[in-house]
């Protein structure tokens, strides 16, 4: 497959070496950019937006995790690979765990490397949305990419951010993209699931302990906050958060640091914390399952990761890109969708979201007889219903469900916006979406 004008950013100061790797590259069609240091490279971002970038671990004038440390927003977009030293593995294996793509050790072999350059690179081809290193994060929308828009410009900021959304949306992608972008990384991310932590272990879970405390414990124990480092710590379901944490972690956010449990010197809060919950915030609010005053810590930043079904432009290109990953290893694959399947898709609700679509298509590639999935590979449930009669009614319903989900999704997700353009009201327009009105409107 020929690859014109798709950029890469070498980065290799040994120039035999970096020499030999850019000849065979370009003759893979790529545009190769040869860096030989740590401020050549940041120079090459600056100018160009790689698809990928082949960086070495050691560099006259730094590392390839100062590279990848400082070029933060640079690179959100960018596969990443390190070449390292057997002596440097743990260096590398440190770097992909906070976002790189994967790393070959020295001396490798150039097609491995050329093979593993062209399967990072297929990412290049997707369409707009689809190129960012959250594999399954993509959006074709106008209402997504203000979102994700607004999630690259609040990533530059060091307030705490709030992600809200039901489950299944991509609070966590959301969150690993602030991360991302934030330049924060090659520090951890750590994700935590709030209703996992019982409350014998909750304080010295999130905070650490002194030596002593308990009576039996001769170390200190170091606690969430302090093993993100400067790294950014996903709080999910943080309306689960038992209200004593909640207490602690509020003023945790107020002073910028806190105490371990038996210990007097104040620890600095040098991450970032994004929280996220698929609650009604003003229920979880009015009910005290969430604390006021944690909320407006939190909530310096509120962003809402809209339902699959309010993102209908968003679900072919997704089912595509998931069939893409979950199917590359497969029998039958490439995998593809019938058109049937596709309409399929466009008329379910997903009350799952996209981690349902994701379970379909898992469930898809691993049973399907064909290569090109249909209605009853994707929603089994539904061939083992019986036949339907043909029912003007339905046709009709369907026709102006159809029409409804078209307009909602030209009006980016915006539900009163398309009430207005479709002549009905607001209660109206979400009763017959859900099938439960199908009289004429009497607004």
């Amino acid at each position: 497959m020929k690859r014109e004008n798709i950029d890469v950013l070498l980065v290799e100061d040994d120039g035999v070496l970096g020499g030999a790797v850019a000849q065979r590259l370009r003759l893979e069609g790529l545009s190769v950019h040869w860096a030989q240091s740590v401020s050549d490279a940041l120079e090459s971002l600056e100018r160009c937006q790689p698809a990928l970038m082949l960086c070495d671990i050691r560099l006259p004038d730094g590392t390839g995790t100062d590279v990848y440390k400082r070029a933060g927003k640079l690179i959100w977009e960018t596969d990443v690979i390190f070449a390292t030293a057997y002596a440097e593995i743990q260096q590398a294996i440190d770097l992909v765990k906070a976002g790189a793509t994967d790393y070959l050790v020295k001396p490798y072999d150039i097609n491995d490397l050329v093979r593993r350059i062209k399967a990072g690179l297929a990412r290049a081809l997707l369409p707009r949305g689809a190129r960012t290193p959250l594999r399954g994060f993509h959006y074709e929308t106008p209402e997504m990419s203000r979102i994700v828009s607004h999630l690259k410009r609040l990533a530059k900021e060091n307030f705490s951010i709030l992600l809200v959304g039901e489950s299944g949306t991509g609070k966590e992608l959301a969150a690993r993209l602030i991360h991302e972008a934030s330049g924060r990384a090659p520090a951890p991310f750590v994700p935590v699931c709030c209703a996992d932590i019982t409350e014998a272990t909750l304080e010295n879970k999130y905070f650490g302990s002194e030596a002593g405390f308990p009576p039996d414990a001769r170390t200190p124990s170091i606690g969430l906050l302090e093993q993100v480092g400067t790294g950014t710590l996903f709080l999910d379901e943080i309306c689960e958060m038992h209200p004593k944490l909640q207490i602690l972690l509020a003023r945790a956010l107020q002073d910028g640091g806190f105490h371990r449990v038996g210990g007097s010197s104040l620890i600095p809060l040098k991450g970032r914390i994004v929280a996220a919950t698929n609650a009604d915030i003003n229920d979880a609010l009015e009910s005290g399952r969430l604390r006021r005053d944690l909320y407006y810590r939190l909530q310096n930043a509120q962003v809402t990761i809209p339902p699959l079904r309010n993102r209908i432009a968003d679900i072919i290109p997704l089912a595509e890109r998931l069939l893409e990953s979950y199917g590359a290893n497969k029998p039958l694959a490439p995998f593809s969708i019938s058109e049937r399947g596709k309409r399929a898709l466009l008329e379910h609700q997903w009350p799952g979201n996209v981690r349902e679509l994701a379970n379909r298509i898992v469930q898809a590639c691993t049973l399907a007889d064909s290569s090109v999935l249909d209605v009853k590979d994707v929603f089994p449930e539904v061939a083992q219903e019986p036949d339907a009669r043909p029912s003007l009614s339905r046709a009709r319903a369907n026709a102006e469900k159809e029409e409804i989900e078209r307009v909602i999704a030209e009006c980016g997700g915006r539900i009163g916006e398309a009430a207005k353009r479709l002549g009905v009201s607001r209660t109206t327009l979400w009763k017959r979406r859900r099938g439960r009105d199908s009289s004429p409107d009497a607004s």
